[in-house]
């Protein structure tokens, strides 16, 4: 929901998304006055193997799995278009009925929604940690745990539910990967050297590792930091703003709630109450 009073008007705001999920995000930009600024850091690819998505359902069907989690949209989109593949998906779903199904927010649910995919829990703060707490009330010690998941994603999460005695299994369904864009970059760098650029929003810690590692051929990684330290950053969770602080940047907002319309919500405001 857009805030009244609170516009982006006559600002460009960087977005690092995958290309997939540029229009909808365009859209809630443009919604608020704003100008999107497309500049995919996130490649994403389905993963070729079909080996652990046949573990998954083996092991829903004898019974052996507690608690899936599926931390993103993509994580449900590409499992389930490997069950697809295999030409299990309807058996597939119905196997799903039975351990608890986690989505780490409500846009992950509603994806699931959309397969008629029943979701029992989504913890208050849209993070890992907030997951693993709410797991961890539950119940970890000794359950079997799966995770969709990218193959480039951070293993601190399975390693803390496994610490609480969690059998935690990742199922990689999908690749993160950096975009070979060179022109894409070197466009980038001109318009951020031309002060044609506002804000820039990461959603995720590797799309802010990302941006460094496509850059670093056309621009020193100090010399970049100077340049970005200009902008407003927006870092939608606590996660991303650790990784930006690392990287040497100065993160200027972060909404409450962890999500993209809050975080253009947040950016509004931030500029409002600033200027």
């Amino acid at each position: 929901m857009v805030q009244e009073g609170f516009t982006l008007k006559g600002r460009t705001i960087v977005v690092t998304r995958p290309r997939e999920q540029t229009e909808e995000t365009g859209k809630l930009i443009t919604e608020r006055g704003g100008e999107p600024y497309f500049f995919p850091t996130i490649e994403i690819k389905s993963s070729s193997s079909s080996t652990q998505i046949a573990k998954l359902i083996e092991a829903l069907e004898r019974g052996k799995v507690d608690y899936v989690i599926f931390m993103s949209v993509n994580g449900v989109k590409y499992l389930f278009e490997a069950a697809e593949k295999l030409g299990r998906l309807n058996h597939f779903k119905k196997l799903l009925a039975k351990p608890a199904i986690v989505a780490v927010g409500p846009k992950t649910a509603q994806e699931l929604d959309k397969h008629q995919i029943r979701v029992d829990m989504i913890p208050q703060a849209y993070t890992s940690d907030a997951i693993i707490a709410s797991l961890q009330q539950r119940g970890v010690s000794g359950k079997e745990i799966w995770i969709p998941r990218t193959k480039q994603a951070s293993p601190t999460m399975a390693e803390k539910l496994q610490a609480l005695g969690g059998k935690v299994h990742e199922v990689y369904v999908y690749e993160s990967q950096s975009p070979e864009d060179k022109a894409a970059a070197a466009r980038f760098l001109q318009d951020l050297v031309g002060g044609k650029l506002h804000a820039v929003i990461f959603s995720s810690s590797l799309s802010a590792k990302n941006l460094f590692n496509m850059l670093a051929p056309h621009v020193s990684a100090e010399k970049l930091r100077l340049l970005l330290n200009k902008l407003t950053i927006v870092a939608i969770g606590p996660k991303t703003a650790e990784t930006l602080a690392e990287l040497g940047l100065n993160v200027d907002v972060m909404p409450k709630t962890y999500l993209l319309e809050e975080a253009l919500n947040a950016l509004a405001q931030h500029w409002n109450v600033n200027e």
